[in-house]
């Protein structure tokens, strides 16, 4: 007897659905996506026990004939996809022909559908992959597939399934994956006959994203080079979250959830977020369907690019572009002259609590003349640090942060715990982070020097430096050593796996030179395959510039305290580290107020 054996149909629909339905959230994005795919602008999720029971979804799209409808529920029968080459230039989403049959497979189905124009529709009743009844019924144009008893006919992937309210949230955070990438088409969630969620047609993708990630700032990302173009928005580092599940992904507007692109995103945050914390925001990757391959997992959550290197240089690009820009540091005066305009308007009511008003206490003589114009009582008097008359004059616009010369006006008063510096500005104290400010000095020094091409001074040790190094290090460190030695690294290869550091930056000659030399070479092996340092400046640099500033435990004198302001004035970004932490902060008056109950 012959030990090897064609399994039968039913079987063989039962292993395919184990690949594809894993749970109620699986039969849920299966079911949305053909919706998405037939042109639906409307579609409505029911769902009974989280999807165990019943999970029904109706749309208004294209719908099918009888013909159509009895043929998509045979194996590898699609309308998405006809000969081997739509296969490597998929646009849809869906495409295998497996969905259907293999839900019926382990479900008791029932699908109504009718074609656009068509007098009536056709009804088809599968019961564990047997088919049962197929009728024609009186049906509105477009599908409704009803999916009962999940598992019923597979105990053991039945008892796996998790409470009601846990496969709910599954199924729920799929629905809010594809609503987020078609705005122009409106989402009802149903749970045990209630509606629980209604996302709306959306004229814009960040209507949409307002929908599905509320109550949360987010920063527009819009860039394209020659291989990709990416779109979308990310959160400020500040403000991350415990897990991923804020953080949307999409390829050619599929949901993925791809590692690849997941720790791109993750390395362009670096260090601004802590360990175990995560952005939140939605990017979209568009790229030529022939250069991208979805096949490449059965729920198609992941992809493979065609030169997979380029692709994720662009992604740092498009997204290091936008964190560089710290637009949440940006966001902060507008934010406080709202705040402020909106405190105005409460102190113009005569039952409100009299403020109190603060004379200016500044070293600058610009700041003395801004406190001499301080008339307690007007409205352009600062309090919160933005004068709110619309037209400011030069010497009231020394208490914004985000004037020329802010740093430079301050009253320095002290340091507190040799880190932080307390001054007094017009409007309140200001603290600052002195390693977060002399870092962003020192970052755009060195990154300066690269780009305008004038060698660092070097300082050449006395006793050359040997680091071991791994050796696809030593392959990076010997593509490097010229791009290096403008940096003011001068190096030579000493053996297999070792450098021999001849001299560093001036700038270095006070820290650990030997741990930052190895840190830029591992940083630089993590990126892959990078064509030039350039690719990677902004890394580089703020390594570099972490390494070489005042730390914590330093006691600073007021001289070079305000050396450290006069540069953090002359810096194109002072309020930021190159990491996107804030350099200082802000205490109002009216801050304080609150604090001793004074309001």
């Amino acid at each position: 007897m012959a030990k090897i054996r064609t399994l039968p149909d039913v079987l063989v629909s039962k292993i395919a659905a184990g690949e594809i339905v894993e749970r109620p959230a699986s039969v849920v994005k299966e079911l949305v996506e053909n919706s998405i795919d037939a042109g639906a602008t409307r579609v409505s999720v029911h769902l009974e026990a989280g999807g165990k029971r019943l999970i029904r979804v109706v749309d208004n799209g294209h719908g099918m004939s009888r013909d159509d409808a009895l043929m998509s529920i045979e194996r590898h029968a699609t309308s998405k996809i006809r000969d081997i080459d739509d296969l490597f230039s998929i646009g849809t989403l869906g495409f295998r022909g497996e969905a259907l049959p293999s839900i019926a497979s382990v479900s008791r189905f029932r699908m109504i559908t009718a074609a656009e124009g068509s007098k009536s529709g056709t009804e088809i009743y599968i019961e564990g992959g047997v088919m049962r009844k197929v009728k024609e019924t009186a049906s509105p144009a477009g599908s409704s597939v009803e999916v009962k008893n999940l598992f019923f006919n597979t105990p053991p992937r039945l008892k796996f399934l998790k409470r009601p309210e846990t496969e709910l949230g599954r199924a729920l955070e799929v629905i809010q994956r594809e609503a987020l990438s078609r705005p122009g088409v409106s989402f009802e969630i149903f749970s045990d006959g209630r509606n629980i969620h209604r996302y709306s047609a959306s004229e814009s993708l960040s209507q949409r994203v307002a929908q599905i990630i509320p109550g949360t700032s987010l920063y527009e990302i819009d860039f394209e080079d020659e291989t990709l173009a990416l779109y979308g928005f990310l959160g400020s580092p500040l403000d991350p979250r415990s897990s991923m599940r804020r953080l949307f992904t999409y390829v050619n507007t599929r949901p993925v959830r791809d590692r690849f692109i997941n720790r791109i995103i993750m390395d362009c945050y670096g260090r601004m977020v802590e360990k175990g914390r995560y952005p939140q925001g939605a990017v979209f990757i568009e790229r030529d369907p022939a250069l991208v391959d979805v096949n490449v997992h059965p729920t198609k959550s992941e992809v493979m690019f065609e030169g997979q290197y380029e692709v994720g240089q662009s992604i740092r690009r498009a997204i290091g572009g936008m964190l560089a820009d710290a637009p949440w540091m940006k966001g902060y005066r507008e934010r406080t002259q709202k705040a402020l305009g909106d405190f105005y308007e409460r102190q113009k009511d005569p039952g409100s609590p009299k403020r109190n008003d603060y004379p200016a206490a500044t070293s600058s003589a610009k700041a003395a003349s801004a406190q001499a114009a301080y008339k307690p009582g007007s409205t352009s008097s600062f309090h919160g640090g933005v004068s709110t008359v619309p037209e400011k004059s030069a010497e009231t616009a020394k208490g914004d942060m985000f004037s020329d010369g802010f740093y430079s006006s301050l009253k320095f008063l002290g340091q507190v715990g040799k880190l932080y510096l307390v001054c007094e500005s017009p409007d309140g104290i200001i603290l600052i982070d002195q390693h977060a400010a002399h870092e962003r000095v020192n970052f755009e020094r060195i990154k300066k020097s690269y780009l305008e091409e004038t060698s660092s001074c070097s300082q050449e040790l006395l006793i050359p430096e040997v680091v071991e190094l791994t050796v696809r290090e030593i392959n990076t460190a010997r593509q490097f050593a010229n791009e290096m030695e403008r940096l003011g690294f001068n190096f030579e290869i000493f053996g297999e796996n070792a450098v021999r550091i001849k001299s560093v930056p001036g700038f270095l000659r006070d820290s650990d030179y030997a741990r930052v030399f190895s840190d830029l070479f591992d940083e630089l092996d993590g990126f892959g395959d990078p064509k030039s340092l350039r690719e990677h400046l902004d890394t580089v640099c703020a390594t570099m510039a972490c390494h070489s500033s005042i730390t914590a435990n330093r006691t600073l004198s007021e001289q070079e305290t305000r050396n450290l302001f006069a540069d953090m004035d002359a810096s194109e970004n002072p309020h930021a580290c190159p990491h996107g932490r804030p350099v200082a902060t802000r205490i109002s008056y009216n801050m304080l107020e609150k604090m001793f109950k004074r309001t």
